[in-house]
């Protein structure tokens, strides 16, 4: 190195252990400044696919009954029919009975296509 800059030959810097601790604290909020950014989006694409999941199976069970039923649209990662937004309907004892596995991302339903008549 000193070669290539003789102006440098024989320095040595001061104070070397500041700069790891300030290369720390830079780490932790820009992982906190990422967190903040990237949670907001997480958590609204949570709530509108559950939202959008309660509303399609809520659809899809009243098409496939033809009448008023109660509905259940839990996230499960170990479902039998794969990972995703499952689909049960509600019977008055509290049996619940799989009618669709809409994915992770459900979206809205389109009669015709894929309903039960």
């Amino acid at each position: 190195m000193s070669e290539e800059h003789p102006e440098l030959a024989g320095y040595e810097p001061a104070g070397g252990d500041r700069r790891p601790r300030r290369q720390r604290v830079i780490r932790v909020f820009v992982v906190l400044a990422l967190a903040g950014m990237v949670l907001p989006i997480v958590l609204s694409t949570f709530s509108v696919a559950a939202t959008t999941a309660r509303n399609t199976c809520s659809a899809f069970a009243s098409a496939a009954i033809r009448g008023e039923v109660t509905t259940d649209a839990p996230l499960e990662l170990f479902a039998a029919g794969g990972p995703g937004w499952q689909c049960y309907m509600v019977t008055e004892n509290g049996d619940r009975r799989h009618l669709a596995n809409f994915g992770f991302f459900p979206s809205a339903p389109r009669y015709g296509v894929g309903t039960p008549t």
